[in-house]
């Protein structure tokens, strides 16, 4: 949130001082504004998509130039699936501000889930490219997932590692760079990569025992493989993975 601080300016030394003042209804409407696109957010959390639509309806009475309030309609529409006025609220957030990067950074993921790569990496490189957001290693490791639809592995292995040198804290683009480094027949980076993520993961996913079997297999890891196929038969007997996992056991007997 932006702070409004006043902006004083003296201009005689007795104390005689003149201010330019934000108004007070100013900063009451911002606050109304801040309180209400809160509360739409936490009601869209639990689940009350009516309750939040009230609350992010009122912020925009309030004031519709607020990109906050436009990009937490956008989700709110996102949520009930509706593209279109999501779309138009992404936009309607940009255009009230061209820096405000969590607008650019959704509407990237909204284009990316359409297939329309180019124009999500120009919204994901503006989020990126902004010093002042604190999901910048998000935004990159969303550019890296865009390359990588592009086969353009050098440079999703360019975003991906600076996303991990700017928010050390992700998992998901350490599974990806195993996965690139796997597909360009460097195993043991992958191992490296994949050995990185499973010590920071809970949980894995399909896609995460597939590689890992496989890399498992490669460097002849034989607990790693019976590990790693009891879990994907357990939690995951209906994936796409277990199926390939299946045919590729076939063949290797």
């Amino acid at each position: 949130m932006i702070k409004i601080r006043r902006a004083c300016l003296v201009l005689l030394p007795f104390f005689l001082v003149a201010c330019v003042a934000v108004p007070k209804k100013k900063i009451d409407t911002q606050k109304a504004v801040d309180a209400r696109v809160a509360a739409g957010l936490e009601y869209m959390k639990v689940k009350n998509p009516g309750a939040a639509r009230e609350h992010l309806s009122r912020a925009l009475v309030l004031n519709d130039k607020s990109p906050e309030a436009q990009n937490a309609m956008a989700l709110l529409y996102q949520y009930e699936g509706d593209v279109e006025n999501e779309e138009r609220h992404y936009k309607k957030a940009i255009s009230a501000d061209k820096h405000f990067a969590p607008a650019h950074n959704n509407y990237g993921v909204l284009l990316f889930g359409q297939k329309r790569y180019e124009d999500a990496l120009k919204q994901f490189y503006d989020a990126a490219n902004n010093q002042s957001y604190g999901g910048r290693g998000q935004a990159l490791e969303n550019i890296g997932r865009t390359y990588v639809e592009l086969k353009k592995p050098t440079e999703a292995k360019e975003a991906f590692n600076k996303a991990l040198r700017l928010a050390p804290n992700l998992t998901a683009p350490l599974l990806e760079l195993a996965k690139l480094y796997y597909n360009e027949g460097d195993v043991s980076l992958a191992d490296k990569y994949y050995s990185s993520y499973i010590s920071r993961t809970k949980a894995q996913s399909a896609e995460a025992l597939w590689l890992g079997i496989r890399i498992a297999a490669d460097t002849k890891q034989n607990d790693r493989i019976s590990s790693y196929e009891l879990a994907l038969q357990k939690l995951y007997p209906n994936s796409p993975e277990f199926r390939a996992w299946t045919k590729w056991k076939g063949a290797s007997k």
